[in-house]
């Protein structure tokens, strides 16, 4: 078993990379994974040989940070991460990122890129 550090990465898909995550938008999206939109996310780190953690970065599924005063201001929104395989992110461009998460927000998203 290779066992993944911090800072190991192959490459693919680098820490601090914009890329669209497949991740639910809405409850009732949970059990079919092939309806999940591409959402705009940024890759944390690489945990396996083909496995990597992703904050999916959408404002409407964030929540308030209980553990500091003005939990609701944007810097201190929690927003969630996922475990993904490379089948399930797509590298792409600031510009392309910044586009997704603008339809995100005002509910154009496209379920598939």
């Amino acid at each position: 078993m290779i066992e993944y550090l911090p800072g190991d990465n192959d490459g693919r898909f680098p820490e601090d990379a914009p890329v669209l995550v497949r991740y639910p938008l809405r409850d009732d999206q949970n059990d079919d994974r092939d309806a999940w939109p591409w959402l705009p996310g940024t890759v944390l780190a690489q945990c396996g040989p083909d496995e990597w953690r992703v904050v999916v970065e959408v404002p409407a599924l964030a929540i308030p940070d209980p553990s500091v005063p003005n939990s609701d201001a944007p810097e201190n929104l929690l927003y969630p991460a996922c475990f993904r395989d490379a089948s399930e992110m797509r590298a792409v461009c600031m510009p392309v990122w910044q586009r997704v998460r603008d339809e995100v927000e005002h509910g154009t998203v496209r379920s598939v890129v």
